[in-house]
């Protein structure tokens, strides 16, 4: 899936296409960088990781990074980075993984960098062709062959330069069954900490669009180390890499989940949590039939208005306490928002092109955007656009019948078909949660996307199929609700309220 998605990505963003005879073979590979290697039970967690990584399908490239002194010649630095890498490559072995331990001749001086550091990429190559994890020192011989500990603002650039050039056929790394070149999917960094927080850690930031929230971001991060070294390689590597930043005590599962979907961790948490939900449901009804005879009676898990049965009374099922899952923060190089309140302060045709292009119909753009301009002076719009209008999010205030209140109603979506794969749809759901705490939305049901929408949303109803003598779309309803408190939560009155108003809605589309 990984392998697939990266290149319909690739090839989206203008990757270099070459006739069968003379193609060169990709390499599916995840550039990792680790700080906090501090004890035999991390390098053992590190490595299960990592040969997890390696058993779907991708290479990773490890860098051990050092907060040692630049020029250090500390032999207690040396011996323990030597020692840490080679540890790690025998946990990984021992997970079933292949690694090869590099601590020399990866860095050398280039007076012709901004950095005065490159990186000779023939031995990482060696490693890759062989199918092992090259594990890197950030070690390097100077001039007068004296030993050197490089800074990771050092270290990590370069390496992601070289790697990132390793992505052009024109610079092909050479392996033992000929050349290949790299398809870099992931950033990650794992650390001392489970992700990016604000300076007190009372605030998780589970998703970054580095090109809008950097400066934010900056002036109250914790971890500003970390977000300044994945600001500079993100910017280095090509728009489709995706960064993660974990802890070395992550759990793998979920890791491994954020490296193959892209998913923020709020939905993997959402994932986890209606399974164990579920596992617990069944169990509860299981014991009282079994104690009661309770018939057997389906629920009807799409209406969310009807409570089946009752209390179930002094049966229940004992909770073993659940591990939270391990977080990480997701990050891309991402895009400038816009925001705009008024559809004229828009640039008309090209938002028209954007929805155009992402839905593949033709809009009614008069009868479309005079719908906006009446409720402009209603209950409001939002429209943001992302990048260069290669994404938008369009949400109007539609009034409820018999109240004073709106609804929060996502009225497009959309997409480029030549920025998927670069985060967009993430970094615009970031976007959309900020401007509207709760929000809903309709979809048809045979809509590709509905899979997407399940996982972010709280709650959703099918409309009933029409008969075979009427016309008309089956829809279904999503809505998600704000989880701070304080903030407007949708009630089932307004749920209720709202599905028939966004049923109402005329197409936009003809």
């Amino acid at each position: 899936i990984l392998r697939n998605s990266a290149q319909e990505q690739l090839d989206t963003h203008g990757a270099e296409t070459q006739s069968a005879t003379d193609a060169v073979p990709r390499r599916l590979t995840a550039t990792v960088f680790i700080d906090g290697l501090d004890s035999d039970r991390a390098c053992e967690r590190t490595g299960k990781l990592l040969a997890h990584i390696q058993r779907i399908g991708v290479t990773p490239v490890v860098l051990l990074t050092s907060n040692t002194s630049d020029g250090s010649h500390a032999q207690a630095g040396y011996r323990g980075i030597i020692k840490r890498v080679h540890q790690l490559a025998d946990a990984i072995e021992r997970e079933g993984g292949k690694a090869r331990p590099i601590n020399e001749g990866i860095f050398f001086n280039n007076p012709y960098t901004p950095s005065d550091l490159s990186v000779d990429p023939e031995l990482i190559g060696a490693a890759i062709a062989q199918g092992q994890t090259p594990i890197i020192s950030p070690l390097m011989a100077d001039s007068a062959l004296q030993v050197k500990v490089l800074k990771t603002p050092l270290a990590a650039p370069a390496l992601a330069r070289a790697l990132a050039l390793s992505t052009s056929t024109q610079h092909a790394m050479a392996g033992s069954r000929g050349e290949f070149s790299l398809l870099l999917a992931r950033l990650i960094l794992l650390g001392r900490h489970d992700g990016l927080t604000n300076g007190d850690e009372s605030v998780f930031h589970r998703f970054i669009n580095l090109e809008e929230d950097y400066r934010e971001m900056a002036a109250g991060c914790k971890q500003t180390g970390q977000l300044d070294l994945m600001r500079t390689c993100l910017g280095i590597l090509p728009p489709t890499a995706a960064g993660i930043v974990a802890s070395v005590d992550s759990d793998p599962s979920l890791v491994l989940k954020g490296l193959i979907s892209e998913r923020p961790v709020s939905t993997q948490h959402k994932s986890a949590a209606q399974r164990v939900q579920r596992d617990r449901d069944a169990a509860q009804r299981k014991l009282q039939r079994s104690r009661l005879a309770v018939p057997d009676y389906k629920p009807l898990p799409n209406y969310p208005f009807v409570r089946v049965g009752g209390s179930l009374g002094a049966a229940t099922v004992p909770q073993e306490p659940v591990a939270t899952p391990t977080q990480f923060t997701l990050l891309r190089h991402g895009f400038q928002i816009q925001r705009h309140n008024k559809v004229d302060s828009c640039n008309l045709p090209r938002l028209r092109g954007l929805l155009e292009s992402s839905f593949k119909r033709t809009l009614d753009g008069g009868q479309y955007f005079d719908r906006l301009r009446a409720l402009e002076s209603a209950g409001g719009i939002e429209i943001i656009i992302a990048g260069d209008y290669q994404g938008a999010v369009i949400v109007t205030h539609e009034p409820l019948p018999s109240s004073d209140t709106h609804l929060p109603y996502l009225d497009k979506f959309a997409v480029l078909p030549s920025a998927q794969g670069t985060g967009m749809a993430d970094i615009l759901w970031a976007q959309l949660r900020r401007a509207c705490p709760s929000c809903m939305w309709r979809s048809r049901n045979d809509n590709g996307v509905n899979r997407w929408y399940f996982d972010r949303s709280n709650g959703h109803f099918r409309s009933p199929a029409p008969k075979p003598n009427e016309t008309g779309t089956r829809w279904v309803f999503f809505w998600y609700q704000s989880q701070t408190p304080g903030q407007r939560t949708l009630t089932a009155d307004e749920i209720h309220a709202g599905i028939g108003v966004s049923q109402s809605i005329a197409p936009s589309f003809v």
